[in-house]
């Protein structure tokens, strides 16, 4: 096998499909006809982990099994796909599973696998398992994300939020579009508000109020006191009666696990700089610029 997949993973690309991978087959040393299948086997590979592209973090690997299932022998693409995903032991599968691709987050600590493992036993119970709706979730996760200096969780969440991925692990949850998204992106963070009217909007409700649709009034003020409490946590005393009010005790609860889950995970992306922004986003946000500039933006914080 040729060194430079090695040397450098990115010379694997989702752009392309099997196309992008097959001069590697190629240098094998692997005539024509099965180059043509060892590609094929990439390609079903590939979509079986997502269809947008392979996530690029597993790439070097997928290749590296096809060649070797190949040099033995094997030339049905299907068996071919199927050893070289076998590579994906539960904890990957379960990933897989849950978000239809495995993001770098979760490939972050190569040094300690097993402290990611745990990460993930936490996004389950306070993410995906959370039950409030699927769609508030990540539409929540992407509104908060605008405020972390590292990009990496708002650009992944978007791509859940509009179809590259599953919004909150839930892969029923229709994506969204992209004006939608933009809107979201584009709502002016609680600093920069009013804030006595959208308190007294929650604080009016007498009997606890259900999880309100997308774009809606009522989700704008749950977002704006969400963001008060996740931002300046100290200065939040406001913004939790009236989301206590509004919510319900245990709705109320559901909430603030799902932004200490967020917090942990802009934490980590802080702490990891080598986390890189996956192959099929970067291709989407080179798409759609004004997507692009507001999901790469420095994230407007209050004054201090």
């Amino acid at each position: 096998m040729t060194t430079d997949l090695l040397d450098n993973p990115n010379s694997v690309s989702n752009e392309g499909g099997a196309t992008a991978v097959v001069p590697i087959f190629r240098d094998s040393a692997f005539d024509a006809e099965a180059t043509r299948t060892l590609g094929s086997a990439y390609d079903i590979a590939c979509r079986a982990l997502h269809p947008h592209g392979q996530p690029p973090v597993i790439q070097e690997q997928l290749v590296r099994k096809i060649i070797e299932a190949a040099a033995r022998g094997e030339r049905d693409p299907e068996r071919l796909a199927t050893i070289a995903l076998a590579i994906l032991g539960p904890f990957h599968r379960d990933v897989t599973r849950r978000f239809g691709l495995v993001p770098n987050f979760f490939m972050s600590a190569p040094d300690a696998p097993e402290i990611v493992e745990k990460l993930w036993d936490f996004a389950k119970s306070a993410y995906l398992d959370n039950p409030m709706p699927a769609l508030f979730k990540e539409r929540l996760f992407v509104f908060l994300s605008r405020f972390c200096q590292v990009r990496y969780c708002i650009v992944r969440h978007c791509g859940f939020l509009v179809g590259y991925g599953h919004s909150s692990g839930d892969a029923s949850a229709p994506p969204q579009s992209i004006a939608q998204v933009i809107r979201l992106l584009k709502a002016l963070p609680p600093w920069r508000r009013e804030l006595e009217p959208i308190y007294e909007r929650l604080a009016a409700f007498k009997t606890p109020t259900d999880w309100p649709d997308s774009d809606s009034e009522l989700e704008d003020c749950i977002f704006a006191a969400a963001a008060v409490i996740f931002v300046e946590p100290g200065k939040s005393e406001r913004a939790r009666d009236a989301l206590r009010q509004a919510l319900g005790g245990k709705r109320f609860e559901y909430l603030i696990a799902l932004l200490a889950f967020i917090r942990a995970a802009q934490f980590w992306t802080v702490a990891h700089p080598g986390l890189t922004i996956e192959d099929d986003m970067r291709t989407l946000m080179s798409d759609e610029k004004e997507l692009a500039a507001l999901l790469l933006q420095d994230p407007d914080l209050p004054e201090r």
